[in-house]
């Protein structure tokens, strides 16, 4: 009878071995499903909580509020005058002159501009006689950007101050034209202008009245505001 309890403790380490070995796996696959929900748990946070990239937004070269004051210099060409009496050209009979202008564009959107110019040019006659003309102009701008470059068509309407001598003039004006722009900064930029201007000129009488043409050739330096 001694040897019965020796019995059952051998009996109970004898079944207690497979039952161990039983839930060790359960345990491993208990695991293995934490491990698994936890990793489903990460990607899910990582798909829901992490804020998507940036997306990528197209630079404007111009946007809304922009502004460019521009100081230009260059030539002023007369190419010649129409009379419409006679519905013939006449010859401009001057020299190219010297012509300048101060200019302020702002900017309504990335795409269209309103500019403003107050400009002056003098012009040599074959008389010896000089000729001032001023174009002041307000026009409507489009921009075309093409990387550090734009390209810039513009028409508008203003006045004109002619002056020869002791006659003077107060005249229409229709400018149209366009500029290349090359931005060499965020600052700054460099442009070549060619603008036509279109003068028309009455007097009391017909005869005498007359359509100007004008070619300006400017280069300019501009800072964007």
């Amino acid at each position: 009878m001694r040897s019965f309890p020796m019995l059952m403790l051998v009996a109970a380490l004898t079944l207690s071995v497979p039952a161990f070995a039983q839930e060790a796996p359960a345990t491993g696959s208990a695991s293995g499903t934490t491990a698994e929900t936890t990793a489903t748990t990460a990607a899910t946070a990582d798909m829901n909580g992490t804020p998507a990239p940036l997306a990528s937004t197209q630079y404007k070269a111009f946007e809304r509020g922009d502004g460019m004051l521009s100081l230009s210099l260059g030539t002023m060409v007369p190419l010649g005058f129409y009379d419409p009496s006679g519905a013939t050209f006449l010859p401009a009979n001057s020299d190219p002159g010297f012509a300048f202008s101060l200019s302020y564009a702002g900017f309504l959107n990335d795409k269209w501009a309103l500019a403003g110019d107050l400009s002056g040019g003098f012009i040599g006659t074959v008389n010896d006689r000089r000729l001032f003309v001023a174009p002041l102009s307000l026009r409507a701008i489009r921009v075309f950007p093409l990387g550090a470059f734009t390209i810039a068509p513009t028409a508008g309407l203003g006045l004109t101050i002619t002056a020869l001598d002791n006659d003077k003039h107060v005249d229409a004006l229709a400018k149209v034209g366009s500029s290349l722009l090359w931005r060499a900064s965020t600052d700054m930029s460099y442009s070549l202008n060619i603008f036509g201007d279109v003068v028309p000129q009455f007097y009391a009488d017909s005869t005498q009245n007359r359509v100007g043409f004008f070619m300006e050739a400017t280069l300019s330096v501009s800072y964007h505001l």
